[in-house]
């Protein structure tokens, strides 16, 4: 099942319609605040899992649902999903693909890929005066981006493979025996390779893998576009009440009662 968002009215006096079959929001009248935190799933294709934290049981994500801090999310072999983080930055995690949420907010946030492939978008010229800070925290390093057109293949073999089409970003390998390690900057039309425990390199021909991921650049961008023009806000009362429509609570555990061992008294000495 699959919702389709649209235009919240300018007057906030309009609802929030999704498929029919599914739910209608209605939207307060007075002007509740936005919510910090946008971050929703856009499109998905084939085999996509959701686990949210607390819970034991995947589930199957829907477009539109609002992500929190925790969410684990994979995707099988012909899964692909969008990562809506607002109306001017997406990311796109490609098949066979595990991120976990850490944090989101408006212009900044924190995903750990512990594996698989990802392109991403910020739309630098709508963002233009906001200061913008993703961090991507992968085994081998932590990419930062702030304005650009990227992929990154990551695994625990090969570490991290970062692409940039666009702008700069900022890569620094994993903490090691040693302390931190610089970080430094990659510009569009290099990639930069980098495994534990060793300096990274830079290249200017990309590899297979960040090819792949280029050659989807326009299909992002083009989606991007159609998010900025069909962008519409939530409040948190609205990613509270679609959380609780798709999302089951998590068990709640048993508290252990701990019973008091009998001890042995000891006989009494003649």
């Amino acid at each position: 099942m699959t919702f389709q968002f649209h235009r919240i009215l300018s007057s906030w006096k309009g609802a929030l319609r999704c498929a029919p079959t599914l739910l209608l929001v209605s939207l307060p009248l007075t002007a509740e605040p936005l919510a910090e935190n946008q971050s929703r799933f856009g499109v998905i294709t084939g085999d996509v899992g959701l686990l949210t934290q607390g819970a034991i049981d995947w589930i199957e994500p829907h477009e539109g649902l609002p992500m929190e801090p925790g969410d684990h999310i994979r995707t099988g072999e012909d899964g692909s999903v969008e990562l809506v983080m607002s109306d001017n930055v997406l990311w796109v995690l490609e098949p066979q693909t595990e991120v976990v949420m850490e944090h989101t907010e408006t212009n900044s946030g924190r995903l750990d890929l512990t594996g698989g492939r990802l392109s991403g978008r910020v739309d630098s010229k709508r963002a233009a005066g906001t200061a913008q800070r993703w961090e991507f925290n992968t085994p081998a390093a932590v990419a930062a981006v702030r304005g650009t057109e990227f992929g990154i293949a990551a695994s625990r073999q090969e570490g991290m493979h970062l692409g940039v089409f666009d702008g700069v970003v900022e890569v620094q390998p994993a903490e090691t025996a040693e302390g931190p390690q610089p970080a430094q900057e990659v510009p569009a039309g290099r990639e930069a390779v980098i495994r534990r425990g060793q300096p990274i390199q830079t290249f200017a021909k990309f590899s297979a893998a960040v090819s792949a991921l280029a050659a989807r650049r326009q299909a992002v961008r083009s989606r991007q576009k159609v998010i900025e023009n069909t962008w519409s806000p939530f409040t948190p009362s609205v990613r509270k009440e679609l959380r609780a429509r798709f999302v089951s609570a998590p068990p709640k555990r048993h508290a252990i009662r701990h019973v008091p061992r009998k001890t042995r008294r000891r006989p009494k000495e003649d």
